[in-house]
Parts: structure tokens; sequence; C-alpha cells
């Protein structure tokens, strides 16, 4: 009789690009369980600490370190291996007491920057869907499944999907906001153009069954992507380190 539900192992030929592991030198890798980030964009708490940041050797200190409380994930201690950890979350790990924000690769895989001073407490939350709930509010559902129920007065109420909210995530208040809209500094997060950053210079549907396009200029070069791999991150400069 067939297992009800999806496969706990995961074959590491078959991991998601943004795990950056070697694929061939053994047979498993680690799957995420899920979370606030789906696993094709996201890698597990493991992969990070053994594989890109390098601060356990194995598993078995991976788990070790987790136990006695040492990694934070947006403030909250993690103590979950397979807890997948996406775009933009800030990893503290506690003892040094340094800093990363996870930030997209130009080679697909995902990447920690280090950070330092207020930044830490910063998390930019894309905004991917709003819906009209009970009592004429808006609940605004951001990339990485936090959910904001607005009042119509508020300055949230006019946000669309593709705008960005900047949390502070300690504090739990909305620091600012970035519309997708020209002149706006974002940040590519997926395809192609992947690590790119600049100002935004036009927005437009090229046709009614396809996607909208964003045209992006860094310097005198113009990149073109889709709308849903855009990131806004601030306006006349990026409002978190990349």
């Amino acid at each position: 009789m067939a297992k009800k539900g999806g496969s706990r192992r995961l074959k590491r030929l078959a991991a998601p690009r943004t795990y950056k592991i070697p694929r061939k030198v053994f047979k498993w890798a680690v799957k995420t369980v899920p979370g606030p980030h789906p696993a094709d964009s996201s890698i597990p708490v493991a992969v990070l600490l053994r594989d890109v940041l390098g601060v356990a050797r194995n598993l078995r200190e991976v788990k070790y370190i987790l136990r006695k409380g040492y990694l934070k994930i947006d403030g909250k201690v993690i103590r979950e291996y397979r807890y997948p950890v996406g775009l933009m979350d800030v990893v503290e790990l506690v003892p040094s007491k340094e800093f990363y924000r996870i930030l997209p690769d130009t080679v697909g895989y995902l990447k920690p920057k280090k950070i330092e001073g207020e930044e830490v407490a910063l998390k930019p939350l894309r905004i991917k869907n709003k819906v009209m709930v009970k009592g004429a509010k808006i609940q605004l559902t951001t990339h990485d499944g936090r959910n904001f129920l607005v009042e119509k007065d508020s300055d949230l109420y006019v946000l669309k999907p593709g705008d960005t909210i900047l949390y502070d995530f300690v504090k739990k208040v909305v620091v600012d906001t970035f519309r997708m809209e020209k002149n706006t500094y974002a940040l590519v997060v997926w395809g192609r153009k992947r690590g790119v950053a600049g100002k935004i210079v036009n927005i437009w549907k090229p046709h009614p069954l396809k996607p909208k396009n964003v045209a992006i200029q860094v310097d005198s070069n113009i990149y073109e992507t889709i709308f849903e791999y855009v990131f806004p991150i601030g306006r006349d400069e990026p409002a978190i380190s990349i």
C-alpha cells in the first residue's frame, strides 16, 4: 500500500538550486519542513549552518547548536534543523553576536550577507496577496507568510501586491513602505537577472495574457525581467545592505 503524503527524504541531485551543496559526494540531502518559505526557494537550517556558513561540520553539531538555542531567525530561537530559511530572513548566531541577511546570489543560490547596526532588526516584506476581510479591513500577506490586518484609515491600506513593507520584527512595527513604481530602488530576486539592483524605470504589460515586465537601470544598463521577480527595497538607495 502506498504511503500517504510526500517523502521525507530528498536526493541531492534533486535538491532545489538554492542548496549550495556538492551534488555527487553523498546521496541524500536534508529536506525542509513546511514553514514560512516554499521548499524550492529556501534552504534548511542544517544546510545553512553546515554547508554555507561553515559553523558546523556535520548534522550532529547542527543539532547541538540548535538544542542550545544558539540560532535565531527574525529574532526567534529555531530548534528544527529542517526549518526553511529564505529570502530576507535575518539569521543571528547568538554566541558570536553575528547577523546575516539571506539574499539572492547571481548563480541561483541563497547567500548570507553580514549586517550590523539598526539593520539587524529590519526585514523587507514583499506583499504577495491582498484581500478584504470582515469589518472592512484589508489583509496583506507577505512573501514569508506574515499577515497584516489593515484599517481603512491606515497608510498601508493603499498598498498592493508587489509593494514592500519594511518591518521591525523586534518592536513589531512598520518602519516604511516602498511602492512598485518608477524611481523605486529594487532588487531582482529570481530568474536570470537575479542579484541585479537598481532604479525601476518602467513597468508595463506587453500582452493581456502575459505577465507584467519591469525595467531596472543599473548605471547605463537596462535590465528587463518579470514583475514577480522584482523586490522593492528602497527609494533613492537601498534601505538594507545588499
